[in-house]
């Protein structure tokens, strides 16, 4: 990407005593500072802004005297900046050079390296057709009168006995150059980190730059800028670190809109994503999320997994656990726009079947009061769901299944009597049931293993 540099003169304001804002507005989003310098130099002499490496682009300028909370005062200075247009070749005015005058070209002497040190002029990288003036040879001829080398910058006469005279004067005529200085690329990609632990209201200097957040609490708020300082396409980096479980709310101003998911943006700890401004044609400017590395759209899924607790991360047990609807804020969302069926009161989570679904944040304790359940399913089987919902309980169970069986001295005493083992031939005796035992386990299930079930925070 080619950049420009910015270079902004201001006379001096003696009688300024709050601080000056420089700012290079973008000219697409003319409220969307795209760089800014804050002078806090005591009586405010003249002075030079600088703005280096700016993408090509034009830009608005204004410099404001601001107060202490950032607000404008006044305005000092409101101007465009168009960058101008690159022909693709580099020129350089014709120079005058008089031996024994230009450093460095000397008199009786046949040659002259004139590659900038010591006070010379610096010719390195340039051809040049050098021009004899005031009653000399005119035109000079390369090869013939002289050689040139621009790698070096190193001068020949060519000619027998051919020197330099005292006071003779030369022109040197630079060849224009494919342009390489009309536009510049970044050598870098340093990038400047901010840090926060608690909650914040961001402005625009935050975006372009990485955020790095370490909340001290289990539920951070960050508040992002109004949506109209912001320049299209440009990105702040979000990192969140900690251990345990802590979640991170991104809020917007007014009718800001963050195009995300369900509209709303809920970090945990150890993620990445970025943040942007785009302008969408039919919706207008709206927040929007990239580069994401994180659970935001698995969020509420069961997977399994041989690691323990301790040992995953932004995974809960599905355990039965009572968790806090802040700390664990983006679940408790997921578990807010479940079907109602799958989600029940609180205090009612532990009845009958209900621990195989969620529970809700409504208890009538006022300790439980911000909490919610996830299901208990320990020590249970999955099965794809058909006609049910999810969480349904099912207790065990042995299919039906009938065939013929003979045993031996069977008697039926009367029609629809039972049948049973006759005490040997006597055939007066009633038939005596028998006790029979399936097995030696106490409890029905298939060939298994066992493996940690956890939900997705």
């Amino acid at each position: 990407m080619a950049t420009v540099t910015l270079d902004a003169y201001s006379k001096g304001y003696p009688a300024i005593t709050n601080r000056i804002k420089a700012s290079v507005l973008s000219a697409t989003s003319p409220y969307a500072v795209v760089a800014s310098i804050i002078d806090v130099t005591v009586g405010h002499p003249q002075r030079v802004y600088s703005f280096p490496g700016l993408p090509r682009n034009n830009y608005g300028f204004s410099l404001d005297e601001i107060d202490g909370g950032g607000a404008v005062v006044n305005n000092l200075a409101l101007f465009s900046v168009v960058p101008s247009s690159i022909d693709g070749l580099l020129t350089r005015a014709d120079e005058q050079i008089q031996v024994d005058v230009t450093v460095g070209l000397v008199s009786g002497t046949a040659a002259f390296v004139f590659d900038g040190t010591a006070g010379k002029p610096d010719y390195l990288g340039w051809d040049i057709i050098p021009t004899e003036q005031a009653g000399g040879r005119g035109l000079m001829v390369e090869g013939v009168d002289y050689s040139w080398d621009p790698v070096t910058a190193t001068f020949n006469l060519l000619q027998l006995d051919d020197v330099f005279n005292n006071a003779q004067y030369y022109n040197i005529h630079f060849e224009p150059q494919q342009q390489t200085a009309g536009g510049s690329y970044p050598t870098v990609t340093d990038f400047v980190i901010n840090f926060l632990d608690v909650d914040t209201t961001l402005d625009d200097t935050y975006f372009g730059k990485m955020l790095i957040i370490e909340p001290t609490g289990i539920y951070t708020e960050i508040t992002l800028p109004s949506i109209a300082t912001i320049p299209d396409g440009r990105k702040m980096m979000v990192n969140t670190r900690g251990a345990g479980f802590a979640a991170i709310k991104f809020l917007t101003q007014g009718a800001d809109t963050i195009n995300f998911l369900n509209g709303t943006l809920i970090a945990m700890l150890n993620e990445e994503f970025s943040i942007y401004v785009f302008d969408h044609p039919v919706n207008g400017r709206e927040y929007r999320v990239c580069d994401i590395d994180g659970n935001f759209k698995s969020v509420g899924q069961s997977v399994a997994d041989d690691g323990i607790a301790a040992d995953v991360w932004n995974r809960k047990l599905l355990d039965g656990s009572s968790l806090s609807k802040y700390q664990y804020a983006r679940l408790y969302e997921f578990v807010e726009n479940l079907p109602l069926a799958q989600v029940v009161d609180y205090d009612s989570h532990a009845t009958g079947n209900n621990k195989y679904l969620w529970g809700r944040a409504n208890s009538a304790n006022p300790a439980n009061a911000d909490k919610f359940l996830v299901p208990d399913r320990r020590n249970l089987f999955e099965r794809n769901n058909q006609s049910g919902k999810a969480g349904d309980y099912q207790a065990e169970m042995i299919k039906a299944t009938g065939t013929n069986i003979t045993l031996p001295y069977v008697q039926n005493n009367a029609a629809g009597a039972t049948f049973g083992i006759t005490d040997g031939p006597n055939y007066g005796t009633p038939p005596q049931t028998i006790a029979c035992t399936f097995g030696t386990g106490t409890e029905t299930r298939p060939v298994n293993y066992l493996i940690n079930k956890y939900v997705l925070v």
